[in-house]
């Protein structure tokens, strides 16, 4: 496991409460709801074990293991489309899902717990992207679910 995936999962409680504090003030108050409830803290703690996933697989793996990640991120997305919720909250508690990673590593950084400057901009990297490909699987299945608006 990189460091990052490592520090990201020991911290996961204060990502989780940074978390809901900043997306359920920008959010609607339905996907709010749905974000304090179980079904909320199991999405962020499923995207914390992806990382997770992606950063112990080996080589060889990581492409599955990628494409996994995806087809799951698409069909929750999916699933909470048709639901009602707007794709735009479910950006929008990504985004924030990014910010409070950030936030909890800024902390590791305050605290000298982070690998040098080079390992660590790489293992960021790595997990940008992971990020970024979430993003994209959550919008390719909201659309798949035949609601092309971002508010519907």
């Amino acid at each position: 496991m990189s460091d990052l995936a490592h520090i990201l999962r020991a911290h996961h409680e204060e990502i989780e409460r940074r978390w809901l504090a900043a997306a359920s003030e920008l959010v609607g108050d339905e996907y709010r709801e749905m974000l304090q409830s179980p079904l909320g803290v199991r999405l962020l703690r499923k995207i914390l074990d992806d990382l997770v996933a992606y950063e112990e697989a080996e080589e060889y793996q990581a492409t599955a293991v990628l494409r996994r990640i995806e087809e799951e991120a698409a069909a929750e997305a999916r699933h909470r489309v048709a639901l009602g919720f707007a794709l735009s909250d479910i950006l929008i508690a990504l985004q924030a899902i990014r910010a409070t990673m950030w936030d909890a590593l800024i902390d590791a950084l305050a605290a000298g717990q982070l690998p040098p400057l080079g390992e660590t901009m790489a293992q960021m990297k790595e997990v940008d992207q992971l990020l970024d490909c979430i993003v994209r699987a959550e919008v390719a299945g909201s659309l798949a679910a035949g609601h092309a608006s971002p508010d519907a």
